[in-house]
């Protein structure tokens, strides 16, 4: 087969399966419930089917999923060895991400295609303690390597703790900023707006904010857009992050706007 021919069969069956995959509703329904309309301009494509989505999605199904996480913890060591939370936290992310829903948003204009991917969890208000208390565990156990190798005199030797030290357990928004200055370096934050509590035209309450981010590995930069969506549930939490290129993020702003604006449940 002369090479025009073997492409004009591989654009084809390309076009097919890129138009099974289509879904005509231009809306999506987030993990607690609440539907967002996004317009007439704007494709929504159910994430699992999408290439990486769809590689996410089988492995979640498969039953040995939380135990693949739980290895890979224990191997990197998160939490320390006399509390190791590595089953329990595997098993408790692994239940959250089922719930969850990721969505791909298309749109062309102006002979530019613009795309982003959105995903929505639901995370139970017991759930939300343990994380807090996980992430509290895990970060700690670092600090105090970090201090001791710190404090280490000339002779190698480790200052013993000060007997009766209490530690206080930081709230879960010190435990985020401690994760999230571990990324000091490799995120660099252009651009950002504060958190609005706002409420849609009907009842829904939420917080959003959105940022404009470039990921830095090794000289190699990736500028993307992220706008966050919070809202309450009975008993839980839904989080909701879009995610683009700069570019498609611009585009899609005030169409997301619009559709928080107008959002129900």
């Amino acid at each position: 087969m002369k090479m025009k021919k073997w492409l004009a069969a591989s654009m084809t069956a390309l076009a097919v399966t890129a138009g099974s995959m289509a879904v005509s509703a231009d809306s999506l329904t987030l993990s607690g419930g609440e539907v967002m309309d996004m317009g007439s301009s704007v494709s929504v494509y159910p994430g699992e089917r999408s290439f990486f989505g769809s590689q996410l999605h089988d492995w979640l199904l498969e039953p040995d999923a939380a135990k693949t996480v739980e290895k890979a913890l224990e191997g990197a060591a998160v939490f320390p060895k006399d509390k190791d939370y590595s089953k329990e936290f595997s098993e408790m992310a692994v239940s959250i991400l089922r719930t969850g829903k990721v969505y791909q948003v298309r749109a062309a204009a102006d002979d530019t295609y613009y795309q982003g991917m959105m995903v929505s969890l639901s995370v139970s208000d017991s759930d939300m303690l343990k994380l807090a208390m996980y992430g509290h565990t895990a970060l700690s156990e670092k600090e105090k390597t970090k201090a001791a190798e710190t404090a280490k005199d000339n002779s190698g030797k480790v200052p013993a703790a000060k007997a009766g030290a209490s530690e206080k357990v930081p709230a879960a928004e010190d435990s985020m900023d401690k994760a999230l200055s571990l990324l000091r370096g490799a995120v660099q934050v252009e651009d950002h707006s504060s958190w609005e509590d706002r409420k849609s035209d009907k009842g829904l309450s939420y917080r959003t904010g959105d940022a404009r981010l470039v990921l830095n590995k090794n000289g190699f930069m990736i500028p993307l857009y992220v706008k966050g969506v919070i809202t309450r549930g009975e008993g839980k939490t839904v989080y909701t992050v879009f995610a683009a290129d700069q570019a498609s993020g611009r585009y899609f702003q005030p169409l997301l706007d619009k559709a928080l604006k107008e959002a129900k449940k």
